[in-house]
């Protein structure tokens, strides 16, 4: 298994998760009920309620740490990460860091911030489209870790059995 070659992600899928990045973000910004640029409700222009500042501040944080522990994924991955689902010849298995305690903290990091998007600005309607996402994401994991049980066999297998998918301690 070790040095096995593994195929590419089909372009299609690639071009789907694009699609519904820009779909989530599109919901998002047009949905009339969520909170404008200049702080007030978009639909009828009063002020935030404890609520929404509360969904606000939520939002952000988790906009603000999914950029960081998706920066932090990538940088721990170095010459290994890839936009595309691909394995690398040279590529090797990293278990320190962030992937000491998650097997995908970019993908992680990605959740974050595509869902903290529609919660920062209280629209619905943006974090159910966002929520698409999420699921594409969730099945692409499934097919990462395929190619690497493919390309690393028992070695990834024991990393699984030691570790968490996506949120430490949980799943």
């Amino acid at each position: 298994m070790a040095g096995a070659r593994v195929r590419y992600e089909r372009p299609t899928f690639t071009m789907l998760l694009f699609v519904l990045i820009f779909f989530g973000l599109i919901v998002t910004v047009l949905d009339p009920t969520g909170i404008a640029a200049d702080g007030h409700v978009a639909i009828t222009d009063r002020s935030l309620t404890a609520v929404e500042q509360a969904l606000l501040i939520t939002g952000a944080s988790m906009v603000l740490s999914g950029i960081v522990i998706r920066v932090i994924a990538i940088v721990t991955l170095g010459k290994n990460f890839s936009g595309r689902l691909r394995i690398r010849e040279d590529h090797t298995l990293v278990r320190t860091g962030i992937y000491r305690y998650v097997r995908h903290p970019a993908y992680l990091g990605a959740i974050l911030l595509f869902l903290g998007i529609p919660v920062m600005v209280s629209s619905i309607l943006g974090f159910l489209a966002m929520f698409l996402l999420v699921i594409y994401l969730l099945y692409r994991i499934r097919l990462e870790e395929r190619m690497l049980i493919t390309r690393f066999g028992e070695e990834y297998l024991e990393y699984m059995r030691h570790s968490k998918r996506l949120i430490p301690f949980i799943y």
